[in-house]
């Protein structure tokens, strides 16, 4: 299949929006500027001959100009360096309308990382590789409380006006069911940032629905961290395993005292 022209032409509009977005980033930095501007042309973007009719690298780079747009906005901040009253040597930073400003709380506290083996297990079981989430201070550690805590947990609600929904081609096997339609789904939760892509079946609507019950459990785990289902199982699991040793515990006690008065009545 051949690259259309409005393909073609998404990707010119693509990567003249990344342009203006390093020129907005980079602004008074020539030399910044160009040495971006020849990587994009010459690495990230680059296509050669026979791939500029290759559809599925076309949309690829595509997406990743737009990601690189979004991220050179809101992410990336000009700092030059000045000298203070003192004479000591200072940065000043210059922020657009479009920079993102968090808190500091998750630079001083940052969340754990998987280790490499974990990840590599992950990546085995075709399972995406997430930051392990913080567990919360405040999250009761038997079974029973937890059990009182999930009654009480608070079940999130999406609202379709802060879902970002976009459909793209599918790709891998399929048949052209999947390769030449756009039933691949796209959410992206703006006010907690989480993204979800569905193409499990070849109906959109199906694809659709799936995606958004992958959103609503990731809405749930924000919510209510600790107390999945999952969760749930394997604190009942390691309940019943405590009551097991404890049983075994308590009969082996029962045994020894039993053989220590048999021991002591033998003349």
């Amino acid at each position: 299949m051949s690259v259309t022209p409005a393909l073609r032409a998404a990707a010119r509009s693509a990567y003249r929006d990344l342009l203006r977005a390093s020129a907005a980033t980079f602004h008074g930095d020539e030399p910044i500027q160009r040495a971006f501007r020849h990587n994009m042309r010459t690495e990230a973007l680059y296509l050669d001959s026979s791939a500029q009719y290759d559809v599925k690298l076309v949309e690829e780079k595509i997406q990743l100009a737009c990601e690189l747009a979004t991220m050179l906005r809101r992410n990336v901040v000009q700092a030059r360096r000045t000298q203070n009253q003192d004479g000591d040597d200072a940065w000043n930073l210059r922020f657009t309308k479009d920079t993102e400003l968090g808190e500091n709380e998750s630079i001083k506290n940052p969340p754990p990382m998987p280790s490499s083996r974990q990840a590599r297990r992950l990546e085995k079981g075709g399972q995406s590789v997430e930051t392990v989430a913080q567990p919360s201070p405040n999250l009761p550690r038997n079974f029973s409380a937890l059990r009182r805590a999930h009654k009480d947990r608070e079940i999130p609600e999406l609202r379709e006006e802060d879902i970002e929904e976009s459909f793209v081609r599918g790709g891998g096997p399929g048949g052209q069911s999947i390769n030449k339609t756009q039933n691949n789904v796209q959410l992206l939760h703006k006010p907690t940032g989480f993204r979800v892509a569905c193409q499990e079946t070849r109906s959109l609507q199906t694809n659709r629905m799936l995606a958004r019950r992958w959103l609503l459990q990731k809405a749930y785990k924000l919510h209510n961290p600790g107390l999945s289902k999952g969760e749930l199982q394997r604190a009942k699991q390691q309940e019943r395993e405590r009551q097991r040793r404890k049983k075994s515990k308590k009969k082996a006690s029962a045994r020894a005292q039993e053989k220590h008065c048999l021991e002591s009545d033998e003349p």
